[in-house]
């Protein structure tokens, strides 16, 4: 059994010994909040003189989490900073999010990105990864060096004590972070085993005011979550209750399907709709042929009229991103799943990821009329329209001048995108890159 005061001791010894501001990762679940509540309580028993070290409780909103534990994680977070306002204590919060070019939809919808796998398993240090290295990254630039706490501990797996194991700094509490010079990892938890952790939450009430055995109950069919994750050594979160709601990394979506025999049936749609991402990753009706890098290549082979190989993958033909059609069925099943949702304020693409998704596909080349078919059958609402071009002049200018009107059309939305810009800095190259587009999808048509 953990003596518990020494845990506090120790952790109240690093605590005083420097000024690097500290990064606590809290995901809202069993080990993040120990070590969260550990830390609270002991910053708590110092006195007002004593507290000078900035504490940044950061949380991970990928945008696609389980709206019913990201709903309990907000609040959490809320509770967190009030509490701590009142208490006076340096603790502050901060939820990240991935930045637009980056989220799971751009790179899904818009650039037609197959759904992850263990092999191709982008998502991670787009929507993770890249926002936590951020944020740290500024802050050693601003203070030297920081400390990250995170609350994992040895005897979760093998690959788990290995890892942690493998940058152990000696006769040192702290260990080296992975990518960031001037990052360290403190795992106070290392050590605790699963009864530590459950023991602890029982016998020390929240300082925020959550309720424990509530966190109790989301762990009686599945007991993993999903940590900060800070490197690709990280596990998949997709098993877990604390993952997101997409993840088609693990075969089956166990944390849907537990809150859902649990009786949260509102879940369902979401559960069928990630099933069926995971359905059509390999559907090579779904796919292009051939992948964006190896369209020049094909098209050099062809002029010497040489045999082209595509890319393999363990003696596998590499199949190229989701095509047009698949993706503009994507975005229509995923809106009409959004208006399903809209009574309950839950947002599961929004307005900007739509905009950016359909500038996307124009610069790849896609159908102007077919995208505005997708945004209007799709109960695109929330979506700008391209009603600021005069269908009918266009189509009389471009059949004066012998000029394609749908080209035409690209050209317009991509100087209307640029149009609020003070600096218009770019527009030439994404100009020539639209029509380049369009004249190899010509091409290729022949």
């Amino acid at each position: 059994m953990i003596d518990y005061q020494n845990a506090i001791n120790e952790i109240q010894k690093l605590y005083i010994n420097d000024r690097r501001p500290w990064i606590i990762g809290f995901s809202g679940g069993k080990d993040s909040t120990c070590v969260t509540q550990l830390v609270y309580y002991m910053i708590k028993k110092l006195p007002p003189d004593k507290r000078k070290k900035e504490v940044y409780v950061l949380s991970s909103d990928t945008l696609v989490e389980s709206p019913y534990i990201q709903e309990r994680i907000k609040k959490s977070c809320n509770k967190i900073e009030t509490q701590a306002t009142k208490d006076n204590l340096p603790i502050s919060v901060k939820i990240l999010r991935p930045e637009l070019n980056d989220t799971f939809w751009i790179n899904l919808i818009g650039r037609g990105y197959p759904s992850p796998n263990q092999w191709f398993r982008w998502c991670t240090e787009r929507l993770k990864i890249k926002p936590v290295t951020k944020y740290t990254v500024e802050h050693v630039k601003a203070n030297g060096e920081v400390i990250i706490i995170l609350g994992a501990r040895k005897d979760e797996s093998g690959s788990r004590a290995q890892t942690m194991s493998k940058y152990e700094i000696k006769n040192y509490k702290l260990r080296r972070h992975k990518n960031i010079s001037g990052a360290y990892i403190y795992t106070p938890l290392e050590n605790w085993s699963l009864e530590d952790v459950w023991a602890y939450l029982f016998q020390v009430k929240s300082p925020w005011g959550d309720n424990n055995r509530d966190l109790f109950a989301l762990y009686k069919k599945c007991d993993s979550e999903c940590p900060l994750v800070i490197d690709e050594s990280t596990p998949a979160c997709g098993g877990s209750r604390f993952g997101c709601w997409v993840c088609t990394v693990v075969e089956r979506d166990r944390a849907l399907e537990g809150l859902i025999e649990e009786g949260e049936t509102w879940l369902t749609p979401l559960l069928e709709f990630r099933n069926w991402l995971k359905d059509i990753r390999n559907d090579p009706k779904a796919r292009n042929p051939i992948r964006k890098s190896d369209r020049k290549k094909k098209r050099v082979a062809d002029f010497f009229g040489k045999d082209f190989i595509p890319s393999e993958h363990r003696g596998h033909k590499v199949l190229g991103p989701f095509s047009f059609k698949t993706r503009h069925e994507i975005l229509q099943k995923l809106l009409a799943l959004q208006s399903e949702f809209i009574k309950r304020k839950i947002v599961l693409i929004s307005p900007e990821e739509i905009k950016a998704i359909e500038t996307l596909w124009i610069y790849e080349g896609d159908n102007i009329s077919s995208i505005s078919e997708v945004l209007d059958s799709g109960r695109a609402s929330m979506s700008s329209k391209n009603n600021f071009i005069n269908k009918d002049l266009l189509v009389e200018l471009c059949s004066k001048y012998k000029i394609p009107v749908d080209l035409i059309e690209r050209l317009l939305i991509v100087e209307k995108d640029f149009s609020k810009l003070s600096r218009r800095t770019g527009i030439f190259s994404r100009l020539e890159r639209v029509i380049e587009e369009y004249v190899r999808g010509s091409l290729e048509k022949q």
